[in-house]
């Protein structure tokens, strides 16, 4: 089979049609769950892929590569002499986009880029020099994956042809790849037993703008402000990132959660593991971001039933509770709300797709199979709902 050889020799592959520069899981965070579960609906197409994980040393010696150590110098290398003739960049890197746009130019790759932080957006109000430079590379890759509408206005904004842009958000339904529960920390399941309500979010300790991005401050307020009634009250936080030097910050919110009396209240998960068997146990599920792209774990919590409260800091998916970013008050008002059973904005069928949903996906995976095939990245589904 191709591949395969006697112990020692030097295995060489043939190259695939499709190369995806991204994450796999572990660790289990938006982009590198997306990928997992993008693989079976590549699989059904037929399409001919390999990932190249740039994320983690996660690798299963067939689809899956980690090229982890050293990524700097193997994108480089790779976007300058790799084999496959279709690349899909899963990344918020700048250099990869002008990576990417040299390969397309000048060495007739077919390249789609996927846009999915606030990056660019950033970047248009406040670094002209990068908004150039992204502009530049946008303009010269062969077509750009938006998750949200405000991406697609910032690729327009900086000269993209609409028509080779795809709006579609990061989500794909969980069971295309189920995640076990034995992929979670036994602390965590002691501690969903333990507490009801139990509220769940997710996140690591990152920084914008001088404030807590993911909120865990927020998140040790709210439970000492629920506790008086709610005596039995948990949420616990799961970290898709942890690194030593977080610990410090991490250390400053647990005293805060002792001086409030719930240290007991609220477990900051670091321990790498899957996100989705937490959500589906929990009765809320929160995001107080002050930033975002389009949140996987939101459209993850809605498609399972579970109540939504999340900070108005960028659109959110119809069925979402919104509270306005860092208003404690707001958050506390909102959460207590959805707990009593109060109203909830468009509630959803558990498990099931919207049409919208399906069309979308269909158009996602469309034009990655397209591309792989030697199409183009023209779209008729550039403003799809």
């Amino acid at each position: 089979m191709p591949g395969e050889g006697r112990p020692g020799d030097r295995v060489i592959r043939k190259p695939a049609a499709l190369a995806i520069v991204a994450g796999y899981p572990p660790p289990y965070g938006g982009v590198t769950v997306e990928v997992q579960r993008l693989r079976s609906l590549l699989d059904r197409r037929g399409v001919d892929y390999v990932i190249y994980n740039a994320v983690s040393a996660s690798e299963d010696g067939d689809r899956v590569r980690s090229v982890f150590r050293r990524r700097t110098l193997w994108t480089l290398r790779y976007l300058l002499g790799g084999r496959e003739p279709a690349v899909y960049l899963m990344s918020g890197r700048l250099m990869a986009w002008l990576l990417g746009a040299f390969a397309a130019r000048w060495r007739g790759k077919r390249v789609l880029v996927q846009l999915r932080n606030s990056f660019l957006a950033d970047w248009i109000a406040r670094s002209p020099w990068r908004r150039f430079w992204a502009g530049l590379a946008l303009r010269h890759v062969t077509g750009v994956v938006c998750v949200s509408r405000l991406l697609m206005d910032c690729a327009v904004t900086v000269g993209v042809d609409p028509q080779r842009l795809l709006w579609s958000p990061a989500f794909l339904p969980p069971e295309l790849a189920p995640e076990d529960r034995r992929n979670v920390a036994p602390e965590v399941w002691s501690f969903t037993s333990a507490h009801r309500p139990l509220i769940a979010a997710n996140g690591k300790v990152l920084w914008y703008e001088g404030q807590d991005l993911y909120g865990l401050d927020q998140l040790v307020e709210l439970a000492a402000r629920l506790k008086p009634d709610l005596p039995e009250v948990g949420i616990v936080v799961c970290f898709w990132d942890h690194v030593p030097e977080d610990e410090a910050y991490l250390a400053r919110l647990t005293r805060r959660a002792e001086t409030l009396g719930v240290s007991g209240h609220v477990l900051f998960n670091t321990k790498k593991g899957a996100f989705v068997p937490v959500l589906e146990v929990s009765d809320v599920f929160v995001r107080p971001t002050n930033t975002d792209g389009d949140a996987v774990s939101i459209r993850e919590a809605l498609y399972l039933g579970v109540p939504t409260v999340a900070s108005d800091a960028v659109e959110r998916p119809p069925g979402t509770t919104l509270f306005r970013t860092r208003d404690l008050d707001d958050l506390e008002a909102k959460v207590r709300s959805l707990l009593r059973g109060g109203p909830r904005p468009e509630p959803r069928v558990r498990g099931r797709l919207s049409e919208p949903d399906r069309t979308r996906i269909e158009a996602y995976v469309s034009l990655l199979s397209s591309v792989a095939a030697g199409g183009g990245a023209r779209t008729r589904a550039a403003r799809a709902d």
